[in-house]
């Protein structure tokens, strides 16, 4: 019998598989059958269709690492993780007082269409993402870094002012508000990617909606990409500057949400790598192909407390930390995912940076600022139905559709009704693509959802939650907050144990004192990968690297 069911699931994946590459099925196979035998291929899954591709207006992680494929900016992370010459020629000129960056440009940089990426792509692009009329998700990273960027923002400042010239074609000058210790590893991420403006202009509403009506600086071009299709394919670029580098000829992509149909299509030789769930990480421990990474991504619940004016019952302090304290986090670590996955009881996650004077984890030196406690959490949930006026509340919970984030959403309402009386949690699964719109969109009342870093720094997971931030979409708003972690790109970027602490502080007021979000886990990935794929890059935090994937017997 058990074989009968293993041949059935085995069958339904195949279906599965076959629905998911749509009417692109044909031509793949067409393609296949005609492709030279030497050719390099690669076989990846991903859990949902591509949300968007405009470097500028991503704000999410599986768009930047699509994006991170496909374009470049004037630094790429190597094999490493460290910063690396990419569109810029060579090292920039500084001024002495470190705010004033000039960089020469690669003459041999262009565009997928032949045409050469300019300093003027670098300065349309950067422009745009500060311009409150774009209403760009990462405009505050540019925030108290590069020069007039934060009244820009605000619509204080006309967008001509950002401190960003092009000089000539292949000279770009950037001028910063401050120094600040993390400046080349922040160029690699998208945000400070170049745009070519007139294509993007020539194009109008239809930039970036498919494959067809994008440009391509990066590694590789997309294609087959319809904007909603379920499969998509990385085609190595023929006018990347640094195509000799690159390994494979095409990356094929195919949606499979099913992680039963992953492992079978994995086995079957139709996938090359297929991440895995609890309930098969035991099954393949200690095989060849098995392999674990702690990342730096984590979970978490967000709470909307409101917006425009209007408040919601998740905006009592009560109420949010009696949900905070009222989860067992290790039942879903060691029974929901069991991948090498750990508890968090911050935002920051371990490993990722340390004290400039005692080399002391962020993590471990911030410690514990949530705590799984029925007792405290059923007192704080009384007090905050009694400041309601109150005896039960109902919250809909928003998650994704996968298997996992289903698991993970009734778990998670059995936990809280159980525990808090008069508490009932609704559930409300998304496609991936749907719940980051009703994230961005705030159109939610509790979401599962998370955030990985986009460089090794502290900031980049606090840097979200700012007043305002187009990030931030909780209602949460904090002037001290504000002050400590706007102050660690500002006067005290230069004063690394000063910034260090602000960040400790800033850390402890949006999870500790203010329950702004519930810390779920740190997300570690076991996976199975094939012993003939090479260098399939991945880092702790910033968007996966597939420029140098190469496959040997």
């Amino acid at each position: 019998m058990q074989w009968n069911k293993r041949f059935l699931l085995f069958v339904l994946g195949l279906i599965l598989f076959m629905t998911a590459c749509g009417d692109t099925g044909d031509k793949q196979e067409k393609e296949s059958s005609s492709s030279n035998k030497d050719e390099k291929v690669v076989k990846i899954s991903a859990p949902g269709e591509i949300p968007g591709i405009d470097p500028v207006m991503a704000d999410n992680d599986f768009s930047f690492n699509v994006i991170n494929q496909i374009n470049e900016g004037l630094y790429r992370l190597d094999k490493e993780g460290k910063p690396q010459l990419a569109i810029a020629a060579k090292e920039p000129e500084v001024s002495k007082d470190k705010k004033v960056y000039t960089f020469k440009l690669r003459e041999d940089a262009l565009w997928s269409d032949g045409s050469p990426v300019t300093a003027h792509d670098f300065e349309y692009a950067w422009k745009k993402v500060v311009d409150p009329k774009t209403g760009a998700a990462y405009g505050p990273q540019l925030e108290e870094i590069v020069l007039n960027a934060t009244e820009i923002l605000k619509g204080d400042k006309p967008v001509d002012d950002l401190g960003i010239e092009a000089v000539d074609d292949h000279t770009l000058k950037v001028t910063l508000e401050n120094g600040v210790p993390f400046f080349k590893e922040l160029l690699t991420t998208a945000t400070f990617f170049p745009q070519p403006q007139e294509y993007i202009e020539e194009q109008g509403d239809k930039y970036a909606t498919d494959s067809d009506h994008a440009l391509y600086n990066g590694p590789f071009v997309l294609d087959d990409w319809t904007g909603t299709g379920m499969s998509w394919t990385y085609k190595k670029n023929e006018n990347y500057w640094d195509k000799e580098a690159v390994n494979v000829d095409r990356i094929e992509v195919n949606v499979v949400k099913d992680a039963e149909t992953a492992v079978n299509l994995y086995q079957n030789g139709q996938l090359d790598r297929v991440n895995l769930t609890s309930d098969n990480v035991e099954h393949f421990q200690g095989e060849d192909e098995f392999h674990t990474f702690l990342t730096g991504s984590t979970s978490y619940i967000k709470m909307n407390q409101g917006k425009d004016g209007e408040t919601t019952d998740l905006a009592n302090l009560h109420i949010r930390k009696a949900m905070n304290m009222a989860i067992n986090k290790e039942v879903i670590v060691e029974e929901l995912l069991g991948n090498g996955s750990v508890v968090a009881h911050g935002n920051v996650p371990k490993g990722l940076a340390e004290d400039p004077v005692t080399g002391e984890d962020f993590r471990e030196q911030n410690g514990d600022l949530v705590e799984y406690n029925v007792e405290k959490a059923k007192e704080h949930w009384k007090k905050g139905l009694e400041e309601l006026g109150k005896e039960k509340l109902e919250f809909t919970l928003t998650s994704s559709d996968s298997d996992f984030a289903k698991s993970l959403s009734e778990n998670l309402k059995y936990q809280l009704e159980n525990t808090l009386s008069g508490l009932t949690i609704n559930l409300r699964p998304l496609t991936p693509k749907a719940s980051i719109a009703a994230n961005v969109g705030q159109d939610y009342e509790m979401i599962i959802t998370g955030w990985s870093g986009d460089y090794q720094d502290p900031l980049t997971y606090l840097n979200l939650f700012i007043t305002n931030s187009p990030g931030n979409h909780t209602g949460y708003s904090d002037e001290t907050y504000d002050k400590l972690v706007l102050g660690s790109k500002s006067e005290l970027a230069t004063k690394p144990k000063e910034r260090w602490d602000a960040l400790l502080k800033a850390e402890q007021l949006l999870i500790e004192e203010s329950a702004v979000l519930i810390p779920l886990y740190q997300n570690g990935t076991a996976y199975l990968q094939n012993d003939k794929v090479k260098d399939f890059i991945t880092y702790q935090v910033s968007a996966d690297n597939y420029k140098w994937m190469d496959i040997k017997e």
